[in-house]
Formats: structure tokens, C-alpha cells, sequence
């Protein structure tokens, strides 16, 4: 068994084996003197030949009854291992303890028994029901037999929010320093926070996770990973709804100390708990809650878990395709690309994440006109290479290390603000290449996004580094013709749906209707309601090389309404505020438009107009 302490800023630590019988009786003299440990606490010793020890741990039925309790001295602001605390608040769904001498030191009680009152009644009426629906429950009655959980609040060292120790899950026979109870602990410094709310939010995922992964299905999961849904606890109870003082905004900062941080490599710092919660917001954003609760009802864990339920929910992509797709959007972050793949359905995030070039090189036909480099990256980390300059054609020759695997694509931006990725695909000797016509002219920029995907599982805190190498140049070897951009991808296939038939591909949950080779994403059932020739009866399921014939519209006006708008996929509308030249000149088109009722127009919020620039 596993003693795993988790907090917002600490990573698993202290590892116990199942007890020999030796072992055993070791923890039994240890329970033995921990009892006269907190007798001489109580002020009582009692020496007999025979004498019995009464369970430390009974639960306090009354308000204002003292409690002793074990703490992780790594993580007590004073280095302690047990403190006292006594019971000020019991909500339906748990106790609040304070600790005695910081409680004791409080200029106004009446104050923190307010805040903690405010406290207990999130958790009873958002944290509670809103994670518990998503994730599932922790263990009830548990342990105790309990069915309220207990939150410790108490002196902890400042960057923590709180922690939980999932040594506490189990006897005092089993563990020495059990406190017999489903609990959590937050850092006192931050009771007057309003980030409080998101670091009980956080402890509790954490806590529902043993249950789930570690008492139902025999598993740990991954640290990154459980502390991944933690971070996405906080959106999930409402606490992110407003950007401004958020645990969200903290994390936004934190991922843009390192945007290239490795998601799974755990060294338990501040910018490891920004990918993570940007990831889930990514991940969420497209999948829904839904994804959540299937990753947590895995038997599987860590990447495994999340490729297993995306295929669950009939998506045809895996947890490496989601993850290229995120680090794309980590610099791209543009919702009209290719079906809104490469961008934070949000519009918050939307208007925050757009990181810096890793590497930005000037190219000249006259100065610098090839680069070559060997660059080292971790696994599930994103890096950006931008190229810029030129005028020629631009040829990408990519190789990686004998035994890595890598996905590699590069993001073309054209001087109308259109975007395109396309990837590179490698041989057996892991080599690969990339052309791109007009660089320097029609094409501004080329940004190279390689992403090594080795390893799968069994992270540490010290991955190792993957090696490739590039070489960049301009040419004037000739690119195979494409596709004119007003027309489909040809794809081998020609569809002949009628106009305004809504298809689904398989393996894909999203609908859409079609309209002059274009497909529009019906984000929400609730539009289902607004047309009555809409239904799920008639959906048709087409191939996914059908669906991609269709090139993604997401422009729409209502009827009888001039005013044409771009719909996001967080539901936002944003008005065009520009002339029909303006509009054409973007590299919009009049038949990307849309007509749709005034119900749906009106069902999409309002964001700021985009005006030409």
C-alpha cells in the first residue's frame, strides 16, 4: 500500500510496502507510544499492569470539542507532526477544524468563523455536488464510517494551499500516522483568499481519486494527471466563470514562465500546474465533462486513460493527437482553422494563450538563406520554430533520434490572416519533408512544431531529453500543386448530400449542417429546438473523409439582419464591424455566410466587434 501526499504546490512523496509481520509489530509499538504521546498531551498517564487506551481518533460530535491529529511536518509551517484542533463548524458534508494555537493567536475569531462558515456552505451547496457528479464520489462513510469528510485548517508553509494525505485512508495498524479519516488539510494563510474555495476544490478531487482509482480499481494514476483534474476542479465548481483573482489567472501566468514545460514530467513547480490546468481546459473545452468522468472510471491510468476514453465517447483521436492539437493551439489559438481544432474554445483563453516562438529566425535570399539545427526537447512538451523572410519557396527537412517518435507539422500563416497546419510525415529512417510555395510573399511565416511522444507512461521528475534535427532553406524546388483554397480538399471521395442536411462522421460526436461545400457546427442541442426540420432522426452518418470535403464555415447572419457575425466554439458571436471590401480582403468569403433565425443568433452571447485592421 502507498502513503501519497498531495498539495497544491507538493508532489507524491513516502512510499509504504504491505507489512511483514515484523513490520507489524513495529507499527503496533509505535501506535502504543503515540498513545501515551498524546496522554501526556491530555495531561494524563496512566501506569498499571493492565490498562486499556481509548481510540484516539473518535469523532467530535459537538461543536468546540478538541481533537489531536498527526500532520506531514514537510509541510507544517512549524515542522510538527501533531498539533490540536478543535471543531468550529459541522456542515452537511463536513467538519472544520481549526488548529489551537493559530486559532488561539486570531485577533478576531468571529471573523475566520465567518469565513469558514462561507466555506462550509461551498462545499455543501458547489464543490461537493458539482465535482462529485463529474468525478464520482470519494469513500463513504469510509474509514470512520463517516459520511462527512474532515478539513484540517492549519498553519502550512506558504505556496501551499493544502494537501491531502491519503496515508489518513487507512488504520493505524496499516500506518502509523493515520488520522482514520477521509480528510483534507488547507493552508491557513490563505482562509481570507479568494482562492480558498479552488484550493478545497483541488484537495477534494484528491481525495475523491483514492477512492475511485486506488481503493475501486487497484490503481494510482499518474501524479500529473490526477493533479491535472484537481486544477480543472476550480472550473468545474464556478470559481473560474470570472477570469480577474482566479485560480485560472494564476495558472495563465504560471503556464507563461515556461510554455515548453514537459506535461508529464512532475517537478512539482508552479509551471507544472500551469500546463496541467491548461490541458484540461483544452481537453474539456472540446470533449465535455464527459471525458472527465470516463478518465477517472478508468482501470487504465495516465495517457493510457485518456485514449481509452476518448475512444469511449466515439471520438476516433487519441491522447497524442489531443495533445499536438493543444500545443498547435498553445501558439496558433485561431478558432476558424480547420474546424476549430487548434484553438481554446473559450474566450477568455481565446484572447490570453498565445505564446512566443521558441526559436525565430530571419531568412534572406541574399543573407542567411538555410539554417540547420539539433535541438533537445522532453516528451509532451511544445516547442514552436518560426521562419520568416524570404522570397522563394521554402523546403523543411526534419529527422529525429533512432528510437523516438515524434509528430511534426508546421503552421503556414498567409499575409490575408488565413492559417493552415500541415504535418510532416516520417519514413522508417525518421526522416521527413516539408515544402511551401510563395514564402515571403502570399506565405509571412512558417512555424515548425516537433513533439516527441516517446514515452507513454512510468514518468518521473527527470525525463530524459529527445533529439532531432532540422534544416530549414529557401528553394526553388517546386511544390506539388494543391487544392485552390475555394475549393474542397479533395479527398478521393465526392459527396452529394442535399443542402442543409446535417451529417455526423463516425467516431466524431459533432453535427453539422452543409451548405455550398461548406459544414457549420451545430454547437448545442438546444438549436435542435429553433428549426423544426432539425432532429437527431435526421442526422446523417457519413464517412470522415466526407465530412473533411466539406471546408468549416462559421460565419452566420440572421435573416432580415445585415450584420454577419464569427461564431466561436465557446458560443460567443463577434460582429464584423467592416465594409464588404474589408470583408473579402480577410480572405472571407460571401458563401462561408450562414443564414440562420433570430432565436439562434440570439442564443450566442455577444463578444466585441472585429473590426478591419
Amino acid at each position: 500500500m502507498k502513503k501519497i501526499l498531495i498539495k497544491f504546490t507538493c508532489s507524491p512523496s513516502k512510499n509504504y510496502t504491505a507489512l511483514s509481520e515484523e513490520a507489524f509489530g513495529q507499527m503496533k509499538n509505535i501506535f502504543l507510544r503515540n498513545s501515551i504521546f498524546w496522554m501526556k498531551v491530555w495531561g494524563i498517564i496512566f501506569i498499571s499492569a493492565v490498562f486499556f487506551i481509548l481510540p484516539i481518533f473518535a469523532k467530535a460530535a459537538n461543536l468546540g470539542e478538541r481533537t489531536p491529529f498527526f500532520v506531514e511536518n514537510s509541510y507544517d509551517l512549524l515542522d510538527r507532526s501533531a498539533l490540536m484542533a478543535t471543531l468550529q463548524e459541522v456542515s452537511a458534508k463536513a467538519y472544520f477544524y481549526t488548529e489551537d494555537e493559530w486559532w488561539n493567536s486570531l485577533s478576531s475569531q468571529d471573523n475566520a468563523k465567518a469565513l469558514i462558515r462561507a466555506l462550509a456552505l461551498e462545499f455543501d451547496q458547489k464543490i461537493y455536488p458539482k465535482l462529485t457528479q463529474v468525478y464520482g464520489s470519494p469513500w463513504e462513510p469510509g474509514i470512520d464510517n463517516d459520511p462527512r469528510i474532515t478539513i484540517l485548517i492549519s498553519r502550512i508553509k506558504e505556496g501551499a494551499g493544502g494537501y491531502f494525505n491519503s496515508g489518513d485512508e487507512y488504520t493505524i495498524e496499516q500506518v502509523a500516522t493515520s488520522n482514520e479519516r477521509e480528510m483534507i488539510y488547507l493552508n491557513s494563510m490563505y482562509l481570507d483568499s479568494s482562492r480558498a474555495k479552488s484550493f478545497l476544490a483541488h484537495e477534494f478531487q484528491h481525495l475523491i481519486t483514492f477512492y475511485q482509482k486506488d481503493k475501486l480499481r487497484g490503481v494510482s494514476d499518474d501524479v500529473w494527471l490526477n493533479e491535472a483534474r484537481s486544477e480543472y476542479a476550480s472550473t468545474l465548481a464556478g470559481y473560474d466563470d470570472f477570469l480577474a483573482g482566479s485560480n485560472l489567472e494564476k495558472r495563465i501566468i504560471d503556464f507563461f514562465k515556461d510554455p515548453s514545460d514537459s506535461l508529464t514530467e512532475w517537478v512539482n513547480v508552479s509551471t507544472d500546474y500551469g500546463s496541467a490546468n491548461l490541458f484540461m481546459q483544452y481537453l474539456v473545452s472540446h470533449f465535455g465533462n464527459q471525458i472527465l468522468t470516463k478518465i477517472i472510471q478508468s482501470p487504465l491510468t495516465g495517457i493510457s486513460s485518456i485514449s481509452n476514453a476518448l475512444k469511449e465517447i466515439d471520438s476516433n483521436k487519441t491522447a497524442s493527437d489531443v495533445f499536438f492539437e493543444w500545443s498547435v493551439a498553445n501558439y496558433l489559438n485561431d478558432c476558424k482553422v480547420d474546424g476549430q481544432k487548434y484553438c481554446y474554445l473559450s474566450n477568455a483563453l481565446t484572447e490570453k494563450i498565445k505564446v512566443s516562438p521558441t526559436v525565430s529566425q530571419l531568412l534572406s535570399n541574399s543573407g542567411i538563406s538555410s539554417v540547420s539545427w539539433t535541438d533537445f526537447v522532453k516528451d509532451w512538451s511544445g516547442h514552436w520554430y518560426k521562419f520568416t523572410g524570404g522570397n522563394a519557396n521554402l523546403k523543411i527537412n526534419f529527422k529525429k533520434a533512432a528510437g523516438t517518435t515524434f509528430k511534426v507539422a508546421y503552421i503556414i500563416q498567409r499575409i490575408n490572416g488565413s492559417a493552415e497546419v500541415k504535418f510532416i510525415n516520417l519514413d522508417a529512417n525518421g526522416e521527413g519533408i516539408g515544402l511551401v510555395e510563395n514564402f515571403g510573399t502570399d506565405v509571412v511565416s512558417i512555424t515548425l512544431v516537433p513533439v516527441s511522444i516517446t514515452n507513454t507512461s512510468g514518468f518521473s521528475a527527470s525525463e530524459p531529453y529527445r533529439t532531432f534535427t532540422y534544416n530549414v532553406s529557401l528553394t526553388t524546388e517546386a511544390v506539388f500543386p494543391q487544392t485552390p483554397p475555394s475549393s474542397p480538399v479533395s479527398s478521393g471521395v465526392s459527396p452529394n448530400y442535399p443542402e442543409g442536411s446535417l451529417v455526423r462522421a463516425k467516431g466524431d460526436y459533432k453535427v453539422y449542417v452543409i451548405k455550398n461545400g461548406y459544414k457549420r457546427w451545430i454547437q448545442n442541442s438546444e438549436i435542435f429546438k429553433y428549426y423544426p426540420h432539425f432532429g437527431w432522426q435526421a442526422v446523417i452518418e457519413v464517412t470522415p473523409e466526407e465530412r473533411d470535403w466539406y471546408r468549416d464555415s462559421w460565419l452566420v447572419r440572421a435573416d432580415g439582419d445585415k450584420r454577419v457575425y464569427e461564431v466561436n466554439g465557446d458560443g460567443t458571436k463577434y460582429w464584423l464591424n467592416m465594409t464588404a471590401e474589408e470583408f473579402s480582403q480577410t480572405g472571407r468569403k460571401w458563401d462561408m455566410v450562414y443564414i440562420v433565425n433570430n432565436s439562434e443568433r440570439d442564443f450566442y452571447r455577444t463578444g466585441a466587434d472585429v473590426r478591419y485592421k
